[in-house]
């Protein structure tokens, strides 16, 4: 038998074979998980004897994650196709800048059968159609689509995403839309229309700002807050205070506890209590991962003192994480679960050892305290670096400094803020409150904008490398309370470990020449990265991430961005680069580009990106530009030939990029009119127009006489019809709506391209010897 304290210390090591069981359960497919299931608990229950205990509970861990994540990321999905859908609006609806309306649905049904779980429901909507609101019932007609996964390196994966939020599968399409009240009782329904109508009333009572704020902080809607407020946050490394998590808990579990203390209730009745306004909260706020790991973690610290069978945090700490982690494989995957628990993590492994350094001691209770908050906050701080600089590329430095100020200034707001939604109801009470609260939120909104807005307060960098994981493990390692070390070598070991951190963080030479063209639908984006030179050659979409997020994966500032024209599919992601703090000094357009039928929205993006410091300057046919590995010469347009008030498309910038000996034509959206005049030789060329067919005529793929061929494109019925129009071979077409993103690499009179991710339907990839 397992000592009392043997069955201790067999949760930490449990909790980190469950995980392993996790990464290694995401690719295994559902149909062998049975049989591979049933192998280890055989074997788990030989090993169930004696000593072999442990390791037969370790083995049992490792196969309940593997299981579980094979059955969680590989949910049995209904075919695609039309079908008749009732469902209950679950949340606030957003609209995206396409002019679409995004909106969860919960109780769903399928042609009148129960589905297990969440929809996620879009349909084109110039203005929100009348009472779809959250906890609406709707019936409609629409097409069920499986979401896909990143199509981008380390770009956003749609599917993920959409399973940390229980939703499995995508509906577009609102025929026949029918809103009425629930004809079935839907408790999510209810939580989001009882959340919408308290986020209603405190816009009203405190303005729409201050309101908006108080709304987020309390019931984490955060649709009415400002982009550019949240980028605040982030850029002084205070997110955590805006998005509800454990320190929004533990503030509303402070305020019952001092209430409850007041009316001297008993220990039990207590903890019922909190188990009962927690488990409504979790409700109340849609079921938010971060409520309900902070609510369970509190409930078992106060439970197991009820018992008077207290366990160390970080043995409760590694208990609820296993517990999530089954009841939820693929939260795993989300960035903010790797946060609440590095941060719980650092604090309950980090601090102790802080603490008891002599430089947070003090005499005076007052300086004390001061000094132990900054200890937590270093521990949290280290316990999320890895995440942060995973998902972000940046280090807030003032992040640490202002930490325990913010955090400090947010827990009396948010304080008030309770204080104010308990007594909403008695407005001579509420009133005055919320006109304190939200003098004060307009306040802290003030101070946080000014030192945003200061020059160098973000450090970017480069995602972490396997260097930069070393570094903090050794760092965790040796910073552990758990392990006793003597100063003669904890403190050299947190030395080397800082050096390693900082040296894999230092920009590295780049060697080669490579070309991406990124998957962003009916839209182009592609990065030249020619040795230590990077040109953007179109942006994309301004909805879509791919770009920006490879930029900042790898610490690129663009040398200059290149617009082949100026339609938003192709420069709309101009704002995604600035609103990320990549700055643009030199832009290339090609001749009188401005002349050509555009979007107002665009002129005004040019305007502000020249307000902003960027150079613009114009390409014509027979203008050279000079590449580190060879040049690109442009073909198209001719200068002062350009007609005003045409498409734009007409006059689209076309490029013969020479690279290593290999040319590749790049060619925009040019029309098939003029694409003769831009017709050369080219080992590569990336098709005009999306593979549209007003474009890539037969007398120009005759002169062009391409190897391999880029398609951009978003369906596969345009790679079907393009290559069913031009005769080309499917396995030399490469389209990113079948192989994501595609990156060629060229070599000494060689390239090779490289697909993101092989379709089902086949594909190699190729190469010249």
């Amino acid at each position: 038998m397992m000592t009392e304290r043997q069955r201790a210390w067999l949760i930490p090591p449990s909790a980190l074979f469950l995980t392993l069981g996790v990464l290694a359960g995401q690719s295994v497919p559902r149909s062998p998980m049975p049989w591979i299931g049933a192998a280890a608990l055989l074997l788990a229950v030989f090993l169930f004897h004696g000593r072999s205990r442990f390791a037969a509970c370790l083995l049992l861990a490792f196969v309940l994650g593997c299981a579980g994540a094979s059955l969680s990321f590989h949910p049995d999905l209904p075919a695609e196709g039309n079908y008749e859908v009732t469902g209950i609006v679950a949340d606030e609806i957003a609209f995206t800048d396409q002019g679409h309306a995004a909106v969860p649905l919960t109780d769903v049904t399928l042609n009148g059968d129960p589905f297990p779980s969440g929809a996620y429901w879009t349909f084109y909507a110039d203005e929100l159609p009348e009472g779809l609101t959250p906890g609406r019932e709707v019936s409609f007609s629409a097409s069920l689509y499986h979401p896909g996964g990143a199509d981008n390196p380390d770009g956003y994966d749609f599917r993920l995403s959409l399973l940390c939020r229980h939703m499995t599968v995508g509906l577009y399409g609102n025929d026949g839309l029918v809103i009425a009240s629930p004809s079935r009782f839907s408790l999510k329904g209810r939580a989001a229309a009882l959340r919408t109508r308290i986020s209603r009333r405190l816009v009203a009572v405190m303005g729409e700002e201050a309101g908006a704020y108080t709304s987020a902080l309390l019931l984490g809607t955060r649709s009415l807050l400002p982009d550019e407020d949240q980028r605040v946050f982030s850029r002084l490394g205070v997110s955590h205070l805006l998005s509800i998590s454990g320190f929004h808990v533990g503030l509303l579990i402070a305020l019952l506890a001092f209430l409850f203390r007041g009316l001297r209730l008993p220990q039990r009745l207590r903890l019922a209590l909190y188990a009962v306004v927690l488990l409504g909260y979790c409700l109340l706020t849609g079921w938010n991962q971060p409520v309900l790991r902070a609510s369970l973690l509190v409930l078992a610290m106060l439970g197991g003192k009820l018992l008077n069978r207290p366990r160390s945090g970080f043995h409760l700490l590694c208990l609820v994480y296993a517990l999530l982690l089954l009841l939820s494989p693929v939260q795993i995957t989300s960035l903010s679960f790797r946060l609440t628990f590095g941060a719980m993590f650092g604090i309950m492994l980090v601090t102790p050892v802080l603490t008891r350094r002599r430089v947070f001691e003090s005499r005076h209770k007052l300086v004390k305290g001061v000094l132990r908050s900054y200890a937590f906050a270093a521990g949290a701080f280290l316990g999320t670096f890895l995440p942060v600089l995973s998902a972000f590329q940046t280090i807030p430095l003032p992040g640490l400094l202002l930490s325990v100020p913010l955090t400090l200034l947010f827990s009396l707001l948010i304080l008030l803020d309770w204080l104010m939604l308990f007594l909403l109801p008695v407005t001579f009470l509420s009133g005055p409150l919320a006109h304190l609260s939200a003098r004060m939120t307009e306040a802290l909104l003030g101070v946080m904008r000014s030192l945003s807005a200061l020059d160098g307060i973000v450090l970017w960098t480069h995602a972490p490398t396997w260097l930069t994981w070393a570094g903090m493990i050794l760092l965790f390692v040796f910073a552990c309370v758990l392990v006793r070390w003597p100063a003669r070598i904890r403190f050299p070991a947190l030395a080397l470990s800082l050096v390693l951190v900082v040296l894999s963080l230092l920009p590295l030479p780049h060697r080669t020449t490579e070309y991406i063209q990124f998957s962003a639908g009916n839209a182009d984006a592609a990065v030249l990265w020619d040795r230590d030179k990077v040109y953007v050659i179109d942006t994309g979409e301004e909805d879509r991430y791919a770009l920006s997020r490879f930029l900042r994966q790898n610490r690129l500032t663009p040398d200059a961005v290149i617009l082949t024209h100026l339609h938003r599919d192709h420069c709309g992601g101009l704002k995604t680069l600035l609103d990320n703090g990549i700055p643009v000094s030199l832009c290339y357009l090609p001749e009188d580009a401005e002349a050509s039928l555009i979007h107002e929205d665009v002129l005004n993006l040019l305007a502000a990106m020249e307000e902003s410091g960027t150079c613009f300057r114009t390409l014509a046919r027979g203008d050279v530009l000079p590449l580190p590995s060879g040049e690109a010469t442009v073909l198209w347009p001719e200068r002062g030939k350009v007609r005003r008030n045409r498409d734009a498309n007409d006059y689209s910038l076309v490029m013969r990029i020479t690279l290593n000996g290999t040319s590749l034509l790049e060619t925009g959206d040019l029309n098939g009119l003029y694409e003769h005049y831009a017709a050369a030789p080219a080992d590569i060329l990336k098709a005009a127009h999306h593979g549209s067919a007003s474009s890539t005529f037969p007398d120009f793929l005759e002169t062009v006489r391409p190897e391999a061929v880029l398609l951009s494109c978003g369906s596969e019925q345009r790679v079907a019809d393009f290559t069913e129009r031009t005769g080309l071979p499917e396995t030399s077409v490469f389209a990113t709506s079948l192989y994501g993103a595609v990156r060629v690499v060229f070599g000494e009179n060689a390239y090779t391209v490289i697909p993101f991710h092989a379709p089902e339907t086949g594909g190699e990839p190729i190469g010249n010897p």
